[in-house]
Order: structure tokens, then C-alpha cells, then sequence
């Protein structure tokens, strides 16, 4: 591969050596890729003024090293930081969130520009005025259907038919089944139709608007929980940005 250029977002930072980094972007031409930097750390160090911090958004320029999946990037410039996540403890344990939960449901080299777009509006109405908790709802359900694993909510997961409202929601079947297939999964759960509706809304409508849809209380818990459960099952990794978030949540 030539030298490159695409706009990126860093997901993950890794300290390596004494001066150098390996730094895990998602671009938005190359989808996600990683890059070492070399020389960068250190009172010597080439400071990228924020660019290396998990979030930033750069402009990198990289190339092929013989024989790895790892770039060398030769420069990264930052483009925005996002100093209004920073500065709260909240707003930046969600922001990591994002970034750790992308990381762990994409493959190297996958592009997808929609995906790096969704990341960085996200951040950006997360460095606003929205919810915290909203805007990672958004976040989830929106990456959950560009990556083509939504739950399935127009009919039965199991048989295919169309549901009522005695369906209920099964983590294992991948969406809602059916009264006649309750049996397939003892442990679905009910769901409120409004968790359902807004669940399909957000899906079906542009960014720019889902970002001013409101939520009530009982929906957006109820849609944190099942999306939470959703997800720790089709993921099959505990992610540790959501212990953060339990930790100042709880406090």
C-alpha cells in the first residue's frame, strides 16, 4: 500500500518502548486500522497536542510495514479534541465507551464511512447539552443496525412470524419471539411497546434528528437494560469502560 490519508478517530493508546506508540484508529476511508508512532513520548518526543489521546479526531498519514497489520504512521494532526467531554468525568466514561464498544464489534480493515461518521457525530452531541445515557442509546442502535445486527422486532426471531404485544424479547433468539415461542428461550423478558417503538425510530430515522428525540424514564431504562444484555451476549467480552461508568454512576 502507498502512503496514505484519511481522517481517524483513536479508539485505544498502547505505550511501547520508551518513545513510541501503538495508536488504534477508526478511519474514515480504511474503516479500523493500527498504527505505530514512533518517537512520540518522552521529553524528546515529537507531542502531538492532544492528537494520541483516545477520541481525538486527526488526519493521519500511514503506510505498510512488511509483514505486520500494524502501519507506520509518519503524522497525525489533530483536528478537534472535544474539550467539553474532557472536562466531565461523565460525559468522557460514555465517550470511552463508545470508542471501546466500536473497537470490540469491527475487524481490521472492515471500511464502513457511515460507522466513522456515527462515532464522531455522537461525540460531538455528546460534547453538547444531550444526556449522556441518550445519546449512547443512539449510538448503540444506530452501529447495531449499520453493522447488520440489530435484534430482530418486526416478527419472530425464532419462527418468523409477525408478533403482537404478548411477544417477548429474547437475548438468545436475537430479538422478540413469539407466545408460540416462548418455549425456545424460558428467560425472554416482556418489553413495553414504547421500548420496541423507539428502538425501531431511532433506527429508521437520520442522525440529525434522532438527536432531538426525548426518551421517558421507564423506556430508557428498561431500553439500557435489554440493549445492555443484548450486547454482553452477541459481544462475548466484558468491556471495561462499562465498570467505569458503574463506578461514577454509583457515586
Amino acid at each position: 500500500m502507498p502512503i496514505q490519508k484519511s481522517e481517524a478517530i483513536v479508539l485505544r493508546k498502547q505505550d511501547i518502548r520508551e518513545t513510541s506508540l501503538i495508536l488504534t484508529f477508526y478511519t474514515k476511508d480504511f474503516g479500523k486500522i493500527k498504527g505505530i508512532l514512533r518517537g512520540v513520548r518522552g521529553v524528546r518526543g515529537q507531542y502531538g497536542g492532544g492528537s494520541f489521546e483516545i477520541l481525538s479526531h486527526d488526519e493521519i498519514v500511514f503506510y505498510d510495514r512488511k509483514k505486520s497489520d500494524i502501519f507506520t504512521t509518519s503524522q497525525c494532526d489533530l483536528i478537534e479534541f472535544f474539550n467539553p467531554i474532557r472536562r466531565s468525568l461523565e460525559k468522557l466514561a460514555y465517550a470511552a465507551y463508545m470508542a471501546e464498544l466500536l473497537d470490540s464489534v469491527t475487524a481490521l480493515g472492515d471500511k464502513n464511512e457511515q460507522v466513522f461518521d456515527l462515532l464522531l457525530n455522537s461525540i460531538k452531541l455528546l460534547s453538547g447539552d444531550a444526556s449522556s445515557r441518550r445519546v449512547a442509546r443512539i449510538f448503540e442502535i444506530k452501529l447495531l443496525s449499520l453493522l447488520g445486527i440489530m435484534p430482530t422486532l418486526g416478527s419472530c426471531a425464532n419462527c418468523g412470524k409477525l408478533v403482537d404485544t404478548c411477544a417477548k424479547f429474547s437475548v438468545t433468539q436475537g430479538g422478540l419471539i413469539c407466545v408460540n415461542c416462548l418455549a425456545s428461550d424460558v428467560n425472554a423478558h416482556a418489553i413495553m411497546q414504547g421500548t420496541v417503538k423507539f428502538i425501531e425510530h431511532i433506527r429508521a430515522l437520520p442522525f440529525e434528528k434522532v438527536a432531538r428525540i426525548k426518551v421517558a424514564n421507564a423506556v430508557g431504562k428498561e431500553l439500557e437494560s435489554t440493549l445492555r444484555k443484548f450486547l454482553d451476549y452477541h459481544i462475548e467480552r466484558r468491556l471495561k469502560s462499562l465498570e467505569f461508568l458503574k463506578e461514577i454512576e454509583g457515586s
